[in-house]
Order: C-alpha cells, then structure tokens, then sequence
C-alpha cells in the first residue's frame, strides 16, 4: 500500500460526522477527503445523495479522477479506492430507500459507473445514538451542547483517534447494531501511514 494514493472519499451527512472524520484522517495521518456542505454545516440526506453523485465532482470516474488526482488507478480502474458516505438514517422518510441503505445500496443511481466503489455506513437514528449505544464518555443532549461534542474530535487534541483508540472504537461500535461504522474504521486502521 502506498499512502501517497487517496485511498477513501468520504462523503458525510453533517458537522458530527465531518469532525469524527476529520479527527480519524489527522491522527491515523490518512490520505482521505472528506466532501461536505460548508464541513457539515449544512447536512446530505440519504435520499438526496443521487443528486451528488451527478454533481461536477462524482459524475464519473475520469471527473472524480480530475478532482482527486492522487487515487491511484489503472485502465481507469480504481485501486485500493472507497467512497464511504456516512449518514444518520433517522430522517429518511422513505422506509425501501431507509432499508436499502443499511442493507448496503443507495436507491436511484441506476447503473452508475462509481457505484462499485460505494459503502454506505449508517447510523440507524444518529451518530449520537451510536456513540451511547457503546457507552461514549460524551454525547451531546441537545444541539447547543454539539459545540463541546465537537471538540472531542477535534484533530488538535492529543488523546483522540490515535490507532489504538481508533481500534478500541470500532471493537466497540462492531458490537452495537445501531451503526455499521466499524468497517470505516476499520479501512482506516488498514490504510493508516505507519512510522
């Protein structure tokens, strides 16, 4: 594996998620990019997540290639490449869309062209609802509270998502059966710069 290749993509659903890979990529020193709404400011739902597929960026692989220059690829075929988008499925109203989400498709893409690169990863109500399912030391209760959850996975702070906690983390979110964010976690452990 060479770790001057962008292994991942990570599309995410808002400012928790965006944090929590934000803080992942800087202390497992990933070579990921993470795609947001103003860096999770403004959310990506499930169901509108077709809609950025077409967008400048994923419409295709030579576009995605043009944009993310350093994913390594062959023939025009991705190597060592994922798209993960990580989303709460809490308010998605369609329950086949809810349901072929966790089951790991995204409804109403078709036959597009990235689509074997995609793992969805899921949060069956939210990433707060995850993180107390395997007893996080802190959740927020409320959105105003969100200010001081953020800083927990701040990149900045020394004693978060090194490899040890990273692997300590998705042991723990690979027992609960809120979230399948272990598999995200675990590419990542896999991908990490070694020294």
């Amino acid at each position: 594996m060479n770790n001057q290749h962008t292994c991942a993509v990570v599309i995410v659903h808002g400012q928790s998620e965006y944090a929590f890979v934000q803080s992942i990529k800087s202390k497992l020193r990933l070579k990921i990019e993470i795609f947001a709404r103003n860096k999770g400011k403004s959310s990506i739902q499930i169901n509108k997540l077709p809609d950025v597929f077409q967008n400048n960026i994923f419409r295709s692989k030579s576009a995605l290639l043009k944009e993310y220059e350093t994913i390594q690829h062959r023939k025009r075929e991705l190597l060592d490449f994922r798209i993960f988008t990580i989303m709460d499925v809490d308010d998605v109203e369609n329950r086949d869309v809810r349901r072929n989400y966790i089951d790991g498709f995204i409804s109403n893409i078709g036959d597009y062209q990235l689509k074997p690169y995609i793992m969805p990863i899921y949060f069956i109500e939210n990433f707060e609802d995850a993180l107390r399912d395997i007893n996080f030391p802190f959740v927020p209760k409320n959105n105003r509270d969100k200010s001081k959850y953020l800083k927990v996975f701040d990149p900045t702070i020394q004693q978060n998502a090194d490899a040890d906690t990273t692997t300590e983390l998705a042991q723990r979110f690979a027992k609960s059966k809120r979230t399948n964010v272990d598999m995200f976690l675990d590419y990542c452990l896999n991908h990490r710069t070694q020294f």
